[in-house]
């Protein structure tokens, strides 16, 4: 059989009733997996470490946020799958026996959207939040996130949904996961960690402003988040807490101050951080002592961690949890998975969140988690295309 077209591939995507999807932001590693040869539900960092050394090839999947169960699923609640048959892209390589040719794909029309539903008392909660860190200053930082739901005619069209993630999001990490009828949706900008034979490579992103409507304003606008006293804070929270997180662990190299990392609709303040690990550190490891870095739970981490379950409505399930693929040799890639929704049968819940900190104004910060929201939104308001 020859090796199959990336058509070929997301018609399959479509029909299959497990599949993964995961794309590197520059499009060099990028992986298609049908079918389950083994799986692991609500599994901890150690325990998926050590079932993925078992296997002959990468399995993929990820953490839950925090231990909040979402009642009504078994995907946000911490997955990972091993496939039945996994085709990785660049070295056009296939783990696994290939028992379902690929056929001839049925046209399927995309569902239209019927109706949507927001957290509208969102800023009231959050001000909670801007209360508390104004009256005590060591409380510095918190992460709160919402949801949106969205209602559809029917089931998505996943093949053209993946299509649509390589023209809309060009230079985002794309994961699709798919379990029966669910399916997690990350367009991410952020890499938690990649292990690579002892190198490692992490980066800090946080703070937030929209794009330009031209190169001029687009210009004004990332040099005034360089200068913004706020995201400026706000970020380096994040760099100070992921260095010193690893820093007994491996020798760091990070530049003197934030870069800006540009996607379609925000850019973002962001620190690559690089470097050499010490001993036998794995992706996993990495991953359980980054989770949760403040650019997703907050400073300090437990009081953070307690504000987001008192002030969110809902379990994050995989919203923001480390989610990504995971060698047998303990080398991988695990993202942050932002800029994501859930689809269950036809309702899909997106997921947008805010750096809070003493000085936030609630409604700027509920308008930019609305901005977060755009690229899910765009996926599904092309499948009615």
């Amino acid at each position: 059989m020859s090796f199959p077209t990336e058509k070929q591939l997301r018609d399959r995507f479509d029909r299959s009733e497990h599949a993964v999807y995961f794309a590197t932001a520059d499009k060099r590693t990028r992986y298609y997996g049908f079918g389950v040869r083994e799986e692991k539900f609500g599994a901890d960092f150690q325990d998926v470490a050590a079932w993925a050394r078992e296997q002959r090839y990468p399995v993929f999947g990820g953490f839950s946020f925090d231990e909040q169960s979402v009642t009504d699923s078994t995907l946000m609640n911490g997955y990972f799958v091993l496939p039945e048959v996994l085709y990785d892209i660049t070295d056009q390589h296939l783990w696994g026996r290939e028992t379902d040719p690929f056929g001839a794909p049925t046209p399927i029309a995309g569902p239209a959207i019927t109706s949507q539903t927001d957290e509208r008392d969102w800023p009231d909660r959050v001000q909670t939040a801007v209360d508390d860190m104004q009256q005590n200053s060591n409380h510095q930082k918190v992460v709160l996130g919402r949801q949106r739901q969205v209602r559809l005619t029917g089931k998505l069209n996943l093949a053209t949904l993946l299509a649509d993630l390589a023209t809309q999001q060009p230079n985002s990490y794309h994961f699709v996961l798919k379990r029966g009828d669910e399916v997690f949706v990350s367009a991410t900008p952020e890499r938690l960690a990649k292990v690579n034979r002892g190198q490692f490579e992490t980066a800090g992103v946080a703070g937030t402003i929209r794009r330009g409507a031209d190169e001029a304003e687009d210009a004004r606008l990332a040099t005034e988040l360089l200068q913004d006293p706020k995201n400026l804070q706000e970020h380096a929270y994040v760099v100070e807490t992921i260095v010193s997180r690893l820093q007994d662990v491996a020798t760091l190299t990070l530049p003197d101050g934030p870069q800006i990392m540009k996607n379609p609709q925000v850019q973002h303040l962001y620190t690559p951080i690089v470097g050499q690990l010490n001993g036998d550190n794995t992706v996993l490891a990495l991953a359980e002592r980054l989770h949760p870095t403040p650019a997703l739970g907050g400073k300090p981490v437990d009081w953070a961690m307690a504000m987001i379950r008192t002030i969110e409505q809902h379990p994050r399930g995989l919203f923001a949890g480390p989610i990504g693929v995971v060698k047998p040799d303990g080398d991988g890639e695990m993202i942050v998975g932002i800029r994501s929704m859930w689809l269950k049968q036809q309702t899909a819940t997106l997921f947008a969140g805010a750096g809070i900190l003493a000085d936030s104004d609630v409604q700027a910060e509920f308008e930019e988690t609305g901005l977060k929201m755009t690229p899910m939104m765009n996926l599904l308001k092309e499948q009615d295309k």
